[in-house]
């Protein structure tokens, strides 16, 4: 029982610190430097409004981690600003003006953090500056970073494997179901390009039993029922269909209820 009052006492004080976080309007009059360079009519207000929250949630932390977010935030603002700031106005010239600064000074703010952070240690950093940049020892950074486990979202480790996967399949593999196995940490769709990268991969290094397998579970995902493949593939290599079969439902089952685990379906020796 006490353990239940804490846990409600920890989601009330989690809501309270929510209920009680001051609005843009406040931020912007108790900070007006979280808030000038950007604009201020109707226009991209949620890419504005994440940017001002995340400049007063971090303003006493220079570490890197936030700056991930940070640059993000700033990419998804540039991108809304300088669509809106093509749209013109005979009878609001100022508004149209005050869009097109904002532009200016989002960009040059973008350009300045990506600087500043070309050469972050921080995981994260590291992988946006690979992304957006393809800096060889951001990638590098990136990489051992992924190995150790360090990210807890899927797309991660999809990037991984397509860094792996023309040097070291088995890793790229791996790697792979790294990414199935994170979808119990996110609300996101699962991308069914996992499978289909499994499969291809399968393929390439001639493991057949494992093609097929990934092969039933991509075509589970993608609705489709054209089972030629399989067929082809139990026919030409001599594939035990019923065991396979049985595997396939076993993975399936565990990436739509999120728990999946290659160690415990014993699918990583195979």
């Amino acid at each position: 029982m006490r353990g239940v009052v804490y846990l409600t006492s920890a989601l009330f004080i989690s809501a309270c610190g929510d209920l009680f976080a001051p609005s843009i309007k406040t931020i912007c009059e108790d900070y007006p430097h979280f808030c000038a360079d950007l604009n201020t009519d109707g226009w991209c207000r949620a890419e504005r409004s994440e940017i001002i929250r995340h400049r007063f949630n971090f303003k006493d932390d220079d570490s890197d981690r936030p700056k991930y977010a940070l640059l993000v935030n700033y990419e998804n603002y540039e991108s809304c600003i300088a669509k809106a700031s093509q749209i013109e106005y005979i009878k609001y010239r100022d508004k149209e003006f005050a869009r097109k600064e904002a532009t200016v000074s989002i960009n040059k703010a973008l350009k300045q953090l990506q600087w500043q952070t070309k050469n972050s240690p921080d995981p994260y950093i590291s992988y946006y500056q690979w992304s957006r940049f393809g800096y060889e020892d951001a990638r590098a950074r990136f990489v051992a970073a992924a190995k150790q486990d360090v990210f807890s979202e899927p797309k991660y480790y999809i990037d991984l494997a397509s860094i792996l996967i023309a040097d070291d399949p088995l890793a790229a593999r791996d790697a792979l179901f790294m990414a199935l196995s994170q979808y119990g940490n996110v609300e996101q769709e699962i991308d069914g390009h996992i499978t289909s990268m499994l499969m291809t991969l399968s393929m390439d290094i001639e493991n057949y039993r494992m093609a097929y397998v990934w092969t039933k579970v991509t075509n589970h995902f993608a609705d489709s029922i054209d089972n030629s493949q399989l067929v082809a593939l139990s026919s030409q290599y001599s594939l035990p269909v019923d065991i396979l079969d049985r595997l396939a439902d076993d993975i399936t089952s565990a990436i739509e209820s999120r728990e999946f685990d290659a160690h415990a379906l014993k699918i990583d020796r195979l």
